[in-house]
């Protein structure tokens, strides 16, 4: 097994880039007709209101630029999680000692890769029934194993 885990967005980049430059047309004919009328002081607060939403948008893009790598072998299970293109923490465990532990508590939930006093959150950024389906397929894996 050989799975890549990465967050769910609803909307891509060109959904947001197409948004934004509605938004700024929009702003622009605002602010023209503000002008028109004596109130150019709107303006400036638009326009600042207009790059706190991009500076805001572009955070949100970088900051899911996130995933988790799980691989299962016959010998070992090994967890890779990474941000951006960087290797972020690396986990190996030996597949026949290895539990999977699932948790949930309203919507709250965890999903735990454990061997003996080492443990591995794994899809932390999921919500819970992508993780319960995720759990029910790792550990039909690793049980093939044992």
């Amino acid at each position: 097994m050989n799975e890549n885990i990465v967050p769910y967005q609803s909307s891509s980049k060109t959904v947001f880039l197409i948004l934004g430059l509605i938004l700024l047309g929009w702003g622009a004919l605002f602010s023209i007709f503000l002008i028109s009328q004596g109130a150019w002081p709107v303006s400036i607060f638009l326009g600042l209101e207009y790059i706190l939403i991009v500076y805001l948008i572009r955070f949100y893009f970088k900051e899911n630029n996130i995933k988790d790598q799980v691989k299962i072998d016959e010998n070992e299970l090994l967890i890779n999680k990474f941000k951006g293109e960087k290797l972020f923490h690396s986990s190996k465990y030996n597949t026949y000692w290895s539990r999977i532990f699932f948790t949930r508590f309203k919507n709250q939930s965890k999903l735990l890769i454990r061997e003996s006093n080492k443990e591995t959150e794994i899809a932390s950024f999921l919500h819970a029934d992508i993780k319960e389906t995720l759990y029910e397929k790792i550990k039909k894996n690793i049980s093939s194993y044992s």
